[in-house]
């Protein structure tokens, strides 16, 4: 893969290392190219963002397609694959975890203030992070944005890049508490049965956060959670406070609103990549989200870009 220019490595935090460096160090691999494939891997625990474009990660069995909107968490010693085939360049930017830095800030954020001064190098266990698409509303995707633009300026210290790794596991243990809080407050008397509930909603979500360039119905999605269409519907409704088909829709919106942003793509390339088939109907409901076509939000930031 075409290693992308995000600054100049460091002694802290290194830079597209060589994958013997993963899991004994953080480490970021960013890159950008139209075809690429790892056929089998295994990480440490890791995020998977794209700056621009879509890509393909599988693993456990499932796919998971990323996009300019969205991240994906794999656990440490996950084996998974990674496809690129685009017909404009696809910039990856993923952070990759010394094995145990995420742990310490777990046990030390549960564990009491005594027993961290009695036993200040506990044997941690791993957290055990749920698999799965996150959206652009996570404090975790902000912080990596943060991350690189901090990297592509050259601006950070070493120093400074270590607490920016430490920030995101902290977001990445607050986003693991609170899905815990969720799937503890689903209508089950057992908690294995919530669990599994919770995590059934997941995989249709990560199905739909996969599937934003691509018509969908109800049934797909219900039939990848491993539930019926009513009770797939009724549930995400319950836990995500929308229905399966408002969610999506948003999300494409959100991601149309980030393509324009881009050089490139036209306005029919923008409304067919978020899964819109009318045009009309693409700019009615931009309009009706963002108060502005289309169009007006692309000029509209193209003057806020040259008057800077």
């Amino acid at each position: 893969m075409t290693k992308s220019k995000v600054g100049p490595s460091s002694p802290l935090i290194p830079l597209n290392p060589h994958h013997s460096a993963l899991g004994r160090e953080n480490a970021i691999l960013s890159g950008s190219n139209t075809e690429y494939y790892v056929p089998d891997f295994e990480g440490s625990l890791s995020i998977k963002s794209v700056i621009s474009g879509s890509a393909m990660w599988e693993a456990g069995g499932r796919g998971f397609t990323v996009h300019e909107n969205s991240y994906l968490i794999l656990n440490d010693r996950q084996h998974y694959r990674m496809t690129i085939e685009s017909a404009r360049p696809v910039t990856t930017f993923c952070i990759f975890f010394r094995r145990g830095f995420v742990e310490d800030i777990f046990h030390t954020r549960v564990t009491k203030a005594a027993s961290l001064l009695d036993y200040p190098e506990p044997d941690l266990l791993e957290v055990g992070f749920v698999e799965r698409l996150e959206s652009d509303h996570s404090l975790v995707l902000g912080l990596m944005h943060e991350l690189r633009r901090r990297v592509v300026e050259g601006g950070a210290s070493p120093e400074a890049l270590e607490d920016d790794f430490i920030r995101i596991g902290s977001a990445m243990i607050e986003e693991h508490k609170d899905a815990a809080a969720v799937a503890a407050r689903l209508p089950a008397q057992r908690r294995a049965t919530r669990d599994e509930l919770y995590r059934r909603l997941l995989r249709g979500r990560d199905f739909l956060l996969s599937s934003l360039d691509q018509p969908i119905r109800l049934a797909e999605a219900a039939r990848e959670a491993c539930l019926s269409p009513y009770h797939f519907h009724r549930e995400f409704r319950r836990v995500f406070g929308e229905t399966p088909h408002q969610y999506l829709t948003r999300r494409r919106l959100e991601r149309a609103k980030v393509l324009l942003t881009q050089e490139g793509p036209s306005v029919l390339d923008v409304c067919l990549a978020s899964g819109f088939e009318s045009p009309a109907s693409f700019s009615l409901l931009f309009r009706r989200h963002f108060g502005a076509s289309p169009r007006q939000f692309r000029q509209s930031r193209s003057s806020i870009s040259k008057n800077r």
